[in-house]
């Protein structure tokens, strides 16, 4: 699936091909086809095994049969013509894989004799993966939640449930579902692809979508379209100006809490480290009125933030929401004036439009000094800045 996949988003067949015959072994073919799952359509890739010995000094593979050790496949790889980088990307999945089987059997990763895996269309389809991103300039890979599928799998240890031993092994500390159908949907080549290569997960992606391709599998489920669906993005040519992040909402339900204790509360959460709070009105079970309290906060200060809530409200629970946005870039310099100082903020909206905003603090200050109201410092600053440029 992964071939086809890669096939779809513009990798020369015959390069792949051509390259692949690099490594030092034979009786095998690709065959590239169209093919759908449940009305998706995308490329399908077949490794095509010869039945007869066409060549005298090694005999053709059989598919289940045939084990390799992993010392011996990652020395194929690196004694071959292969590029660099394609040999560390390749060595760098199988070992991914003889570190997972080693653990589920208790032995040394050098001492992992691979079953299916080591059957050459498995060793085709991570090699293959591995010139796929030299020849894409592939740099990194970031993938959506796994879906491991449920039931059992057949396996050279016998009938054992889904994920299989080394899939489990593989995906430890990563985020995936389970149970959309009752098949296996994550193989333990397909996740050594994925790990070995390095792959993020459910992180944020922004960068012009160069091309899409969809990868079709063998079988067809009936509950559960087989296919594997690939962007090609190019990450330094931003389709925005604006400036990308992520920000994390936090919120709690305050219902039994006085005003000049939420007061608190807010100030508390700004002093940690929220990038903003803010309240709003709601009614709550028995039409209790009260608000509900939202700071937003940066990843690494998540915790700080969410324990004021713990320590200075007396909610029992905070809800977090993940937050992608779009800021402009800022700077901050500052205006003299005739009254001292006055910090302002601004902003380049790409659009010829600059903006800038004074600190509140500042014209709070000046007004007070003034006896005036904060409108009208805001219009005596404006006129300075202005007349700054």
């Amino acid at each position: 699936m992964n071939l086809g996949a890669m096939i779809a988003l513009g990798v020369d067949p015959v390069a792949l091909e051509t390259e692949l015959r690099k490594l030092p072994y034979h009786g095998w073919s690709l065959q590239f086809t169209t093919d759908q799952r449940q009305g998706i359509s995308g490329t399908r890739c077949d490794v095509q095994l010869e039945s007869a010995h066409t060549h005298t000094h090694e005999k053709p593979e059989t598919h289940h049969h045939h084990h390799r050790h992993y010392s011996e496949i990652r020395d194929a790889i690196q004694n071959s013509a292969l590029s660099e980088a394609v040999k560390c990307d390749a060595i760098a999945c199988f070992h991914a894989l003889a570190v997972a089987e080693g653990a589920v059997h208790g032995i040394e990763p050098e001492a992992v004799h691979f079953h299916e895996v080591g059957a050459i269309d498995s060793i085709v389809d991570m090699v293959g993966a591995a010139i796929c991103w030299d020849l894409l300039g592939v740099e990194r890979i970031i993938c959506s939640t796994l879906e491991l599928g449920g039931g059992t799998v057949k396996c050279a240890h016998g009938r054992m449930p889904v994920p299989a031993p080394a899939t489990a092994r593989l995906l430890e500390g990563l985020p995936f579902s389970a149970g959309a159908t009752n098949k296996e949907t994550t193989t333990p080549t397909g996740a050594a692809i994925l790990v070995g290569k390095g792959c993020a997960f459910n992180v944020p992606c922004n960068g012009l979508q160069i091309k899409t391709g969809i990868g079709i599998g063998q079988r067809d489920d009936p509950n559960l379209a087989n296919a594997v669906y690939v962007s090609l993005i190019d990450e330094d040519s931003q389709t925005s100006h604006f400036k990308q992040d992520s920000v994390i909402e936090l919120a709690a339900n305050i219902d039994d809490m006085t005003a000049e204790a939420i007061s608190y509360l807010c100030q508390q959460l700004h002093s940690v480290g929220a990038l903003d709070v803010w309240q709003t009105a709601a009614t709550f079970k028995k039409g209790r009125l009260g608000c509900v309290v939202h700071a937003l906060t940066k990843a690494d200060q998540l915790s700080r933030v969410e324990q004021v809530f713990f320590t200075c409200s007396r909610t029992l629970g905070v809800r977090r929401h993940a937050w992608q946005r779009s800021i402009l870039e800022r700077a901050q310099q500052t205006l003299e004036t005739p009254w001292g100082p006055v910090r302002v903020k601004t902003a380049d909206s790409h659009a010829g439009e600059a903006r800038h905003k004074f600190e509140h603090d500042d014209c709070a200050r000046i007004a007070t000094e003034l006896g005036l109201g904060l409108e009208a410092v805001y219009q005596k600053l404006e006129s300075l800045f202005n007349q700054n440029g």
